[in-house]
């Protein structure tokens, strides 16, 4: 079976999301803290983990969306997790999707988990545009991209579907000729 690349930074290492995860996106996806941002209802049972992992495996091998485990290396204790779906080959585009356990928030983590991962996208994967969607609200998530470079692009209303609630979200977007120039 084909593997994940693996990225390491200074704190964290990323790696393919294995069923040894199960119990922590079973935790990870149904904490309302979590999901308040994005854009799913709670999952009903760690069958559904197990069927989340699997599909992962499945995208790996038809060349469709992948998800990191986020992993801290001094404890090897996975607190979240990182991807990218909407891919278009043709166009030679996708949006990235992340999430972290709230307590590791605040520290910086999130964008140094997205840094390998953009330059994957654009080198490896050959994006030459990379979206983020964001609620407004979410305003720890907008300065994780702003950070990295991207750009707010405008308003999509009545985006994203919650609990039977329409949300907007902000679209943001970071170009490869503009992450070159700034990394």
């Amino acid at each position: 079976m084909e593997k994940y690349p693996e990225f390491k930074t200074e704190r964290l290492v990323l790696r393919q999301i294995a069923m040894e995860d199960v119990d922590f996106l079973y935790e990870l996806y149904t904490s309302v803290d979590v999901l308040r941002y994005f854009g799913m209802s709670p999952i009903e049972s760690k069958d559904v983990a197990v069927s989340m992992v699997e599909n992962y495996e499945k995208h790996l091998e038809s060349g469709g969306p992948m998800r990191w485990a986020i992993v801290e290396k001094d404890s090897n204790k996975m607190i979240g997790t990182c991807g990218f779906h909407g891919i278009s080959k043709a166009y030679k585009r996708c949006e990235i999707g992340y999430d972290l356990h709230p307590g590791h928030w605040g520290k910086g983590i999130m964008g140094e988990a997205l840094a390998p991962l953009l330059h994957y996208l654009f080198s490896e994967k050959g994006m030459i545009r990379i979206g983020a969607v964001i609620v407004p609200y979410n305003k720890a998530s907008a300065r994780v991209v702003e950070k990295l470079g991207f750009k707010q692009e405008g308003l999509l209303r009545e985006y994203i579907l919650q609990d039977d609630q329409a949300f907007d979200a902000y679209m943001y977007s970071l170009l490869k000729k503009e992450w070159l120039s700034e990394f």
